[in-house]
């Protein structure tokens, strides 16, 4: 397995002006990946953009993986047909970035809009059952985009507070039966695990083979380290059980910035030092606890 970073740890020092310094930072903390979002000109086709981010990439020796979300009115769950299309459409435009930034995957919400508002929906299971419908039938119409890019497309399974179209490996697996597509996997996160899932090591055996992605963080989102709660070892075992050797990726978020983390509900800071400086040197140590932990008895 490699192991990366994801963007958000970075909280509101991510300059999207400035890649090659976000690239040496990436760098800095042993990272073998980094996972972001693909930029907004690189999505609107500036080729000289793209070229640039792939070639100091390649410099550094790091491997890009990439997340996406949905600007706001768009979405495959909901009723409107124009509001599904746009959401296709944008999707396929990600994936084509994905593929000009010479990336192979990308991961996330990509089934729905991010965070869920409870407040204005009252969801029923009848309701429940029409928006995935409705889900699997965009996501279809997605999938052949991503099978003439090569890129695959990894659904986030998320926690009942933030969605209910997929909250566990099994609602996960159902979905990908009726995608019906060999590009079409699951992003598993362990904050999402540790609330819905009974077994996390059991959950990970389970989704052998349908595995894109796969989020690490503390139960509350800090960067990995001498965590009680979590069986790491065994973690670690259920990955290469279920066959995978793709990245382990830190999605952490460590600081109250306003409204970079407003989202995450993260109210407090969860380290004294919250620096740049501060925030590679965690990281450096996360990545090295897990290595320690996940390949123990390997």
């Amino acid at each position: 397995m490699k192991y990366g970073v994801h963007k958000m740890t970075w909280g509101n020092y991510f300059d999207p002006g400035d890649y090659r310094t976000f690239f040496e930072q990436v760098k800095a903390t042993g990272a073998d990946t980094i996972e972001f979002r693909p930029p907004d000109g690189v999505l609107l086709g500036d080729q000289k953009q793209t070229a640039e981010i792939r070639s100091m990439a390649e410099d550094l020796g790091i491997e890009l993986l990439f997340c996406y979300g949905y600007p706001t009115g768009m979405d495959m769950r909901l009723e409107d047909p124009f509001a599904r299309y746009y959401a296709e459409e944008h999707l396929k435009r990600a994936i084509d970035a994905v593929e000009r930034l010479g990336g192979t995957e990308i991961g996330g919400v990509l089934y729905a809009n991010w965070p869920t508002d409870y407040r204005r929906d009252v969801i029923t299971p009848e309701i429940k059952y029409e928006r995935t419908q409705r889900c699997i039938e965009s996501l279809r119409r997605v999938m052949p985009t991503a099978e003439r890019c090569n890129v695959q497309v990894n659904l986030e399974i998320l926690n009942r507070f933030e969605n209910y179209i997929i909250n566990t490996v099994e609602e996960g697996l159902a979905m990908l039966a009726q995608i019906e597509s060999d590009h079409c996997g699951l992003l598993l996160d362990m904050f999402h695990m540790n609330i819905e899932e009974d077994d996390i090591p059991a959950a990970i055996r389970r989704a052998k083979g349908h595995i894109g992605q796969f989020h690490v963080s503390e139960p509350n989102r800090a960067i990995p380290f001498h965590n009680v709660r979590f069986n790491w070892p065994e973690i670690g075992k259920a990955l290469r059980d279920a066959g995978y050797d793709l990245t382990v990726t830190m999605e952490s978020v460590m600081t109250f910035d306003d409204m970079a983390t407003y989202n995450f509900r993260m109210w407090r800071n969860l380290m004294e030092d919250t620096s740049m400086d501060a925030r590679i040197a965690a990281m450096r140590n996360g990545i090295t606890f897990l290595k320690q932990q996940f390949e123990a008895d390997a």
